[in-house]
């Protein structure tokens, strides 16, 4: 999954840096940011109550056509968020392995002064997958990983010190049904990040 990211990644900058080349000042800019992720939700608790999945690491990529119309502090545009979250369930010796949750959605945000430092709101809106891991026992699957999909709503903020910039978002549990006869759970998480932004254009 993280070399399916990275691809995205890699497709991405190089084909926006393709355009940039060929158009020499547009109101578009592209952000890639990394960082750690804390599961959020009862999809990531223990019939006691306790934590098996405490940690992860997360990626966001984002394209963003600021408008005109708001003095360009006004950006929308197409949004991809992905988290790997550890699992251990150390207390009943069972192997180790991740959760995955994605978003895949438009994305707006608004950054409050047209200067190299400078706060911002953001809100992705989207399609959500949650996939869990194979659930094995001395290295024999017991139950195989499944995945479901829902409607995923993350909001976000940061402050951007020119290119660089950090962020914490937040993707809200939402309920998830991934296994038949097994009662619907709620799974987020939230991620804080460090990423830098290109803009293709003066602000």
């Amino acid at each position: 999954m993280m070399k399916k990211i990275l691809l995205k990644v890699a497709i991405t900058v190089c084909s926006l840096a393709a355009f940039a080349s060929a158009n020499a000042e547009v109101p578009i800019s592209f952000a890639v940011q990394f960082g750690y992720t804390a599961p959020q939700g009862s999809w990531f608790k223990g019939d006691k109550g306790s934590d098996f999945a405490k940690f992860g690491l997360g990626g966001d990529i984002d394209v963003l056509w600021h408008l005109e119309q708001f003095d360009y502090k006004l950006g929308v545009g197409v949004t991809f968020n992905s988290a790997l979250m550890f699992y251990g369930d150390l207390d009943n010796f069972s192997d180790t392995g991740f959760y995955g949750l994605s978003l895949y959605g438009i994305k707006g945000q608004w950054r409050f002064f047209n200067s190299k430092v400078s706060p911002y709101g953001a809100l992705s809106l989207g399609l959500s997958r949650f996939a869990t891991p194979d659930y094995t026992m001395n290295g024999k699957v017991v139950v195989e990983g499944q995945s479901a999909f829902g409607f995923g709503i993350r909001p976000e903020v940061g402050v951007e010190f020119g290119v660089f910039f950090l962020s914490a978002g937040y993707l809200i549990p939402m309920k998830y049904s991934v296994y038949e006869g097994m009662d619907s759970e709620s799974a987020g998480n939230l991620q804080i990040n460090m990423g830098l932004r290109f803009s293709l254009f003066r602000r």
